[in-house]
C-alpha cells in the first residue's frame, strides 16, 4: 500500500488557488512512488493590484522582499491555517506534506518551512526566493527544491543565484536548478525535474 502524501500548492501574486490545479492533477496523475492528493488554496487578502486576484503579502514600493511582521504572520498563518487544517482533513501529518509555491507563493512556502518547528517532507520554490533577514529554525530542514526562468523579467534570475547563496549561507541543504530561455512561468522541463525530485524523496 502506497504511503499517502498531500501537495499544497500556494499561487503567485495576483492570482488564485485554480491558476495551480492544472500543476496538481498533472502532478497527482503521474507521480508512482505514493498516493498523492493535492489543495490549492486562496492566499488570504484580495491583491491590491488585481480585484480579482489575491496575495499572500502586500509589496512594498522597492520591492523590498524581507522576512518582515507581515511576512512572518502570513507564514504562520500559512502553517496554522492552511497546513496543520489541511492534515487534519486527510488524516496525515505534517511530515507527508509537499508545500509548493509558484512567485510569491514560493517566498512564502519557503519562508513557512524553514522557520515552522515542525517540517514538511518537502518544498519546492518556483520562479520565487527566500525573502532576506530570515532565521531558519531547527537543525534539520525540509528537502528543498528551488527552480527558476532564466529569463524571468518579474523575478530575474539574480534572486535565484541570491537564494542559493542565502541557503549556503544558513548551511541548508537543497537541489536547485535554472532554466534557459524560460520566463516567469512553468515549464514542462521543470515539471519533469519536479516529478523525478518527488519520486526521490
Amino acid at each position: 500500500m502506497k504511503h499517502k502524501k498531500l501537495l499544497i500548492l500556494l499561487h503567485g501574486y495576483g492570482a488564485n488557488g485554480m491558476d495551480l490545479m492544472p500543476i496538481g492533477d498533472y502532478i497527482k496523475k503521474t507521480v508512482t512512488k505514493f498516493e498523492l492528493d493535492y489543495s490549492a488554496p486562496d492566499a488570504f487578502e484580495i491583491c491590491d493590484a488585481n480585484p480579482y486576484g489575491f496575495q499572500w503579502f502586500k509589496l512594498s514600493p522597492d520591492r523590498d522582499y524581507s522576512y518582515n511582521t507581515e511576512v512572518k504572520k502570513v507564514s504562520a498563518k500559512v502553517l496554522s491555517d492552511i497546513i496543520m487544517q489541511e492534515t487534519q482533513n486527510h488524516h496525515i501529518k505534517i511530515s507527508d506534506v509537499i508545500l509548493c509555491g509558484f512567485s510569491q507563493g514560493g517566498m512564502v512556502a519557503l519562508s513557512t518551512s524553514l522557520t515552522a518547528k515542525d517540517k514538511p517532507l518537502a518544498t519546492i520554490c518556483l520562479s520565487g526566493l527566500l525573502v532576506d533577514n530570515i532565521s531558519p529554525i531547527g537543525k534539520m530542514q525540509p528537502n528543498i527544491l528551488v527552480m527558476h526562468g532564466e529569463e524571468d523579467d518579474v523575478l530575474p534570475i539574480d534572486f535565484y543565484n541570491k537564494t542559493k547563496q542565502q541557503l549556503d549561507d544558513h548551511g541548508i541543504e537543497y537541489q536547485a536548478k535554472s532554466y534557459p530561455n524560460l520566463g516567469h512561468s512553468i515549464s514542462q522541463d521543470e515539471l519533469d525535474d519536479l516529478i523525478i525530485f518527488l519520486e526521490n524523496l
